[in-house]
C-alpha cells in the first residue's frame, strides 16, 4: 500500500528529523481497548432510533481484533452498555472520573492504544464532543468533551494513540487545541498521536477492512500514514440525486487528520512521520508544537475543504 505523497499535506512549524529511543509497556504487546456505541435508543441520552449505527462497533471491531492478531494485549472491548464519560475524563475534573483504572480494562488512560466510535461534534474552536449512552452521574453530562474543555487528559497514564472514529474528532477548527487533551498539567508522560476527522465521517460494514488494515499497517509504516491513507475516501458520499458517480463532482469525501504532539516543530514532525505500533517512542517532554498530516482540498460534508 502506497501514499500518494503528492496529494498529502504535512502541516508543520519546522522540517528536521531526529532520533528517539523506542519504549513502551513492555518490548512486546501494547495494551488495547476498544470504545464503540451503535445502539443509543435503548439508553437515554439519546433516545431516537434514527441516531443508531448498527454497523459503527463492527469498524471499530476490526481495528481491535487485527491489534490482537498482531500480539497485542486486548486489555477492555467496551460496546454499548452503561456507557458515560466516566471512562474517559480526568480525576483533575472530577474525582469520580476514571479514566486511569485497570480493573478489566476500563478507562481510556490505562491503554497504550485505543479506538473510539460513537456521534462527534466539533464545540467551536475549543473541543471535540463524543456522545455517550448515559449521562455521568457526576455531572449529568451525556457528552465526552476532549481539547480545551479541562474533562479529559489522555496519555499521563499510558495512552500513546488515540484513534476517534467520530465526526469532526480532528477538525480543521480545533487542532489548535487538540494538543491540550494530550497533555495533563504537570505530568511527566503525555500522550503521541491523536487520529480523527475533520468533519463528517462515515459508516458502514463495507468500511470494516479499512481498519483492519490501520491496525496492520500501523506495523510497517507511521500509524499517521496507516490512518489518513486507508480511511481517506474520495468523492464518495452525499452526493447530488443527479450525479450518483461523481461525473459532476457534486460527491463529498471523508477526511482523516493524523495529529502528533512535541516539544519543538522537529519533535512533533518526527513523532508523526515515525512512531509505529511496534516503534513506541518516549514521552513528549510538552505539547509546545503540533504536526499534522491530511490530504489537501479534502471536502467533508459539514465543513469547508481543508
Amino acid at each position: 500500500m502506497g501514499m500518494k505523497r503528492r496529494n498529502v499535506v504535512l502541516a508543520f512549524k519546522a522540517a528536521a528529523l531526529l532520533s528517539a529511543v523506542a519504549l513502551s509497556r513492555n518490548a512486546l504487546a501494547l495494551y488495547v481497548e476498544e470504545f464503540a456505541i451503535g445502539n443509543w435508543s435503548n439508553a437515554t441520552c439519546d433516545m431516537n432510533t434514527g441516531d443508531d449505527r448498527g454497523d459503527w462497533p463492527g469498524m471499530a471491531d476490526a481495528w481491535y481484533n487485527q491489534m490482537g492478531a498482531f500480539g497485542h494485549y486486548q486489555a477492555g472491548r467496551w460496546v454499548d452498555g452503561y456507557m458515560t464519560k466516566q471512562h474517559e475524563c480526568d480525576p483533575a475534573y472530577n474525582s469520580n472520573c476514571l479514566d486511569y483504572w485497570s480493573a478489566g480494562g476500563y478507562g481510556y488512560d490505562w491503554a497504550d492504544a485505543a479506538i473510539a466510535a460513537y456521534h462527534g461534534s466539533a464545540v467551536g474552536t475549543n473541543y471535540w464532543a463524543g456522545l455517550q449512552r448515559y449521562p455521568f452521574y457526576a455531572d449529568g453530562d451525556c457528552w465526552v468533551r476532549a481539547g480545551n474543555s479541562n474533562q479529559t487528559y489522555f496519555g499521563d497514564q499510558w495512552l500513546k494513540f488515540f484513534h476517534a472514529s467520530s465526526c469532526f474528532s480532528a477538525d480543521e477548527d480545533t487542532v489548535g487545541n487538540i494538543r491540550v487533551a494530550m497533555s495533563k498539567p504537570n505530568a511527566p508522560l503525555l500522550s503521541h498521536q491523536w487520529d480523527g476527522f475533520h468533519g463528517i465521517m462515515w459508516i458502514n460494514s463495507g468500511f470494516d477492512g479499512n481498519y483492519q488494515n490501520v491496525a496492520s499497517d500501523g506495523h510497517f509504516i507511521p500509524i499517521s500514514y496507516a490512518w489518513v491513507d486507508n480511511l481517506y475516501k474520495k468523492g464518495q458520499f452525499d452526493c447530488a440525486w443527479y450525479d450518483p458517480f461523481n461525473w459532476f463532482g457534486t460527491c463529498l469525501d471523508e477526511c482523516p487528520m493524523a495529529y502528533a504532539i512535541g516539544a519543538s516543530g522537529d519533535d512533533a514532525l518526527n513523532r508523526l512521520l515515525n512512531e509505529r505500533y511496534d516503534f513506541v517512542m518516549i514521552s513528549p517532554s510538552n505539547n509546545n508544537w503540533y504536526a499534522w498530516l491530511y490530504y489537501a482540498g479534502c471536502h467533508p460534508e459539514g465543513k469547508d475543504p481543508m
